[in-house]
């Protein structure tokens, strides 16, 4: 553990980019002395930049576990299945225990940007300029690295469940391996300390952006979003009342995951969500809508759904972005792009973000209705349907039935064949068929689509060459969902639960539920379920859901796409994949060996 607990003057030569204004790019002075470093304003914030490094990087999705502290969170869930081999391929296997690196990569790292952002409020009240012209930043600043503290204890226990607390002072650098020896807190303990932080946080920061120069940094809004969010974790079947845990608990027997559900957990979080949707100071955060269509697509309410489910996280900093990364997004939309054969530039990619048939399936239709819901629905056959892209009108050929009348975000998440490439400048029709432009065939390496599908979301109109403002990492639609499935445990008769699923419905351009649309559904669980699995696609939500709810023995065990081997029509027969394997050990990942090994009285996780 002492690898983990003792950072002290190194963690400020390390600069990060969390952000996307000026402060960011400042390159640290590594010729300063400790005491040096926290005496002005621009070091100061060096150091800060510092403590915002550790946040997990979308943008190195497909390096999961190695860089960017991002883990396997796309391709390891029933969403997709990446080409490109990566750590996700040994989770998916079950090819993978606590002695891997990348099981100690995440731990490392968060605890170091914990004890980082310790030192840094130990510290920052020595800068001498900081507080000049009238602005608290001292106050600001501490708050920043408090709110980001407590984020970094949210996903350590997202992933390995009931961690170690370490307090609130940094660690000495010299502090013995005996004085910084703890047990792990139990999980309730460590949701209570972060929800508690992110609060005390919340008093000390502004409640949103003040400045341009404010975007990326931690304000109110966001440390209480952060708080919504470790609560829902907290609410759901695997840390609340889960019997599969019975035994996990510390040598002294105090038990680290509790044994009773408590619906209690369900109305904190439900007066935690309403809390934000009802704070005047939010108010100007909206669900990211557009009026009219481009020259050429008709206005239709379709086609702004379509353009709206797009652009909301192409769009940088939007009316419904509380929060976002910075960073060079060409790996990942590299990932996304298909290896168009002839191709160059930003329209010729690796094809290696490989969409599964269950997450192409999960798309609502036209009507609102799952496929298997809607009679209108055909699986088979072909017809000269038209995507809403602004590209794609006049572009007349085939394409399968499967994508015919799908609702708009299926076509501003799914590159399929048949559809026009998204780039409005190029000709090229995707064709994932064998011997088509991005089939199997053509190319002599693996840089082909797995499943006959590709993301499409997250991707510039331009090709993967073109940069963009940001990644979402919480937009308001994820909050509504937040509150809806709270009240469906809590509350289920509050008007609420179908006000705000709705809204995301109407978003989306698909019917609503209740007066005026589709019957309420019977089963609002599932209906909530489905919901957000289509709405935050591909944003890193799933893998936690699946897990969070105990389905994922269910959902994560095959991987379905097309026979990528064939032409059509044989293409478009619906094949396994992957096998994949999950055990009941595997919603937690185990703490890492080295640990356990240095503090002994840190037990491991069950099946571990």
């Amino acid at each position: 553990m002492k690898r983990i607990f003792i950072y002290t003057t190194a963690f400020l030569l390390i600069a990060g980019n969390y952000g996307c204004k000026k402060f960011l790019d400042q390159v640290p002075d590594d010729r300063l002395t400790f005491t040096q470093a926290f005496e002005k304003k621009a070091t100061v914030e060096q150091a800060l930049a510092n403590v915002y490094s550790t946040l997990p990087s979308q943008n190195q999705d497909r390096f999961p576990s190695q860089t960017g502290n991002i883990g396997p969170w796309t391709a390891a869930s029933d969403e997709a299945d990446y080409t490109l081999a990566n750590f996700s391929e040994n989770v998916n296997t079950g090819a993978w225990d606590a002695t891997r690196g990348e099981v100690n990569y995440h731990w490392q790292n968060f605890y170091k940007g914990i004890q980082a952002a310790s030192t840094f409020m130990a510290n920052v009240n020595r800068c001498t300029d900081c507080n000049l012209g009238g602005i608290d930043f001292v106050g600001r600043y501490f708050n920043e690295a408090r709110a980001l503290r407590a984020i970094y204890y949210y996903h350590l226990v997202r992933i390995y469940g009931p961690v170690v607390l370490l307090g609130n002072e940094p660690i000495p650098s010299d502090a013995p391996l005996a004085a910084i020896s703890k047990p792990r807190n139990s999980f309730d303990e460590c949701i209570d300390y972060i929800v508690a932080e992110l609060d005390a946080a919340t008093a000390g920061l502004p409640p949103i952006p003040q400045s341009s120069e404010d975007y990326g940094h931690v304000n109110g809004s966001v440390a209480q979003a952060y708080k919504i969010k470790a609560l829902l974790s907290a609410a759901r079947p695997l840390f609340n009342g889960n019997a599969d845990y019975a035994n996990l608990k510390n040598q002294d027997g105090k038990q680290l995951i509790n044994q009773t559900s408590s619906p209690a957990k369900w109305t904190r979080l439900a007066t935690a969500a309403r809390e934000f949707l009802n704070n005047a100071n939010y108010s100007g955060y909206s669900l990211y809508s557009v009026s009219s269509t481009p020259t050429g697509v008709p206005n239709t309410a379709f086609n702004r759904a379509f353009l709206a489910s797009r652009d909301v996280v192409l769009n940088g900093w939007n009316s419904e972005m509380i929060f976002g990364r910075a960073g060079d997004v060409t790996n990942y939309q590299y990932s996304l792009a298909p290896n168009h054969n002839g191709a160059s530039g930003g329209d010729k990619g690796g094809s290696f973000l490989s969409v599964s048939q269950q997450m192409v399936d999960a798309f609502f239709t036209v009507n609102g209705l799952s496929i298997n819901s809607d009679p209108s629905y055909k699986a088979t056959g072909f017809s000269d349907y038209q995507a809403p892209d602004p590209n794609d009108q006049n572009a007349v050929r085939l394409i399968s039935n499967m994508y015919v009348n799908r609702e708009p975000r299926f076509y501003a998440n799914i590159t399929y064949t048949g559809r026009k490439w998204i780039n409005p400048q190029s000709n090229i029709i995707t064709n994932f068929t064998n011997t088509g432009n991005a089939g199997k065939a053509g190319i002599a390496n693996s840089d082909y689509t797995k499943t006959g599908y590709t993301s499409r979301k997250h991707l510039t109109v331009a090709g993967w060459t073109s940069s963009r403002t940001l990644f979402s990492v919480i937009r308001l639609a994820e909050i509504y969902l937040d509150y809806a499935e709270a009240l469906q445990e809590s509350d289920p008769t509050n008007p609420d639960l179908l006000l705000y699923l709705n809204r995301i419905r109407e978003r989306a351009g698909i019917p609503v539920y209740g007066t005026g649309g589709l019957p309420v559904p019977t089963d609002m669980r599932a209906a909530i379920g489905k919901e957000r699995r289509v709405e935050l696609a591909f944003e890193l939500d799933r893998y936690f859901y699946t897990r969070e709810w105990k389905i994922a023995e269910t959902t994560d065990n095959i991987i379905r796409g097309l026979d990528i081997t064939k032409d059509s029509p044989a293409f478009y027969t619906v094949v396994t994949t992957e096998n994949r394997v999950f055990q009941k050990r595997h919603y937690l990942w185990p703490i890492p060996n080295g640990e356990i090994q240095k503090v002994p009285q840190i037990v491991q996780n069950t099946g571990w």
